[in-house]
């Protein structure tokens, strides 16, 4: 558990201190903001690709050969992108970060998937969960600093380093080969298909709710409240702290609350939250509350799937979770394209109210679709595992 998540930390730092050091990366490229905001893009486009290169690792098995193999590529476009110094390389190098993370992702949750009971499973892969706020809050001023005392390129020549440095510790303490029973298909009176389905569709109506905040939010804050560079970096440390919680919640109740309901506790009080920002996108202090109570919430309910779609298909683990990859990249994808024009249009009141609307159709297809395994069949998994 300490290497995997490890290893997530070091690519999440990757993908998430890029976004407040954007325009230093576009100073050193020599590029303008938009150029910029295709590097950021590209990542996402990627992900479209998971399913091709999840067949490379079969289904439940090698999976540490799918995480040494995220690892490698991880570090050549990082390597890639600070050796080259030019637009065309960081898009390579981008692009390939952007096609390792989902291996490392996947492959990390397919590991603990096939050691962990599924009564207990949302524990240990909330565990993994805490390496996306830790690229928050530890990574991205790590980064920061070495750019401040170096130059653009120097974090990503560390994290090259480290990509390296996490190939042999994947091969010195992960498992060959995953041994494991894969457990028993998570839903009795259904079909799987649908099941599969319903939850790949909640999926990129939250990657869209998610992503049209974020990628408003910058504007919002410099056009609204005049705030400098160093409270807005006060509010990705608000952000950071909410997630991190969110995860910590998770680790906590998830497993005892039941996966099904957690998701929908989470997508409600997201929903309610949301709401409640679009009512106070004026007033500085409500509106930061609100921000991190829907942050913590949606972060809860939103990683609270994750062991859902684990044990929907336990014998094609893999599969599943590639297109949920994929269902998250196409959701964030039309987030970026609609919310600026939302935000255009309406302000962040309008941005934040479809943004609710869209939460609020998650919450009802979980309350109204989804199933979750009875707690026999939780024992019998357990057993098994």
């Amino acid at each position: 558990m300490a290497t995997l998540v490890f290893l997530k930390l070091v690519v999440n730092t990757a993908l998430r201190f890029v976004y407040p050091f954007l325009p230093a990366i576009a100073r050193g490229l020599g590029i303008d903001l938009t150029q910029a905001g295709m590097l950021v893009s590209v990542r996402w486009a990627s992900s479209l690709t998971t399913p091709a290169l999840m067949s490379f690792a079969g289904d439940v098995h090698r999976t540490r050969r799918l995480v040494v193999a995220g690892l490698v590529m991880f570090s050549a476009g990082s390597i890639v992108t600070a050796w080259t110094g030019v637009f065309v390389g960081a898009l390579v190098g981008f692009a390939l970060a952007g096609l390792a993370k989902p291996m490392i992702d996947i492959g990390s949750q397919l590991y603990v998937a096939a050691r962990v009971p599924y009564r207990r499973r949302a524990r240990y892969l909330g565990i993994l969960e805490l390496a996306w706020a830790g690229g928050l809050l530890v990574g991205a001023p790590a980064a920061g600093w070495l750019i401040d005392r170096w130059s653009w390129e120097t974090p990503f020549w560390a994290l090259g380093s480290l990509g390296l440095l996490g190939v042999g510790l994947a091969l010195l303490f992960l498992d060959r080969h995953d041994e494991a029973a894969a457990g028993r298909m998570a839903t009795a009176s259904d079909s799987p298909g649908r099941q599969v389905m319903l939850l790949l569709a909640i999926v990129a109506l939250f990657g869209f709710a998610h992503e049209g905040v974020l990628v408003t939010l910058g504007g919002w804050l410099e056009g609204s409240f005049s705030l400098t560079l160093l409270a807005l970096g006060g509010v990705g440390t608000l952000l950071g702290l909410s997630e991190l919680a969110g995860e910590g919640v998770m680790v906590a109740f998830t497993d005892r609350l039941g996966k099904r309901n957690a998701l929908a506790l989470g997508l409600g009080v997201g929903c309610a939250s949301l709401f409640a920002l679009s009512f106070s996108s004026e007033a500085l202090v409500p509106a930061m509350a609100a921000l991190g109570v829907a942050t913590l919430a949606m972060e809860f309910g939103y990683i609270s799937v994750i062991p859902l779609m684990t044990e929907l298909r336990p014998r094609g683990r893999t599969r599943v979770l590639a297109l949920a990859v994929v269902a998250n990249g196409v959701g964030r994808m039309a987030g970026d394209f609609i919310a600026p024009r939302l935000f255009t249009a309406g302000g962040m009141q309008m941005v934040t109210i479809v943004s609710a609307a869209v939460v609020l159709s998650a919450a009802i297809l979980v309350l109204t679709g989804v199933e979750e395994v009875s707690s026999a069949e939780r024992a019998r998994a357990g057993t098994e595992s």
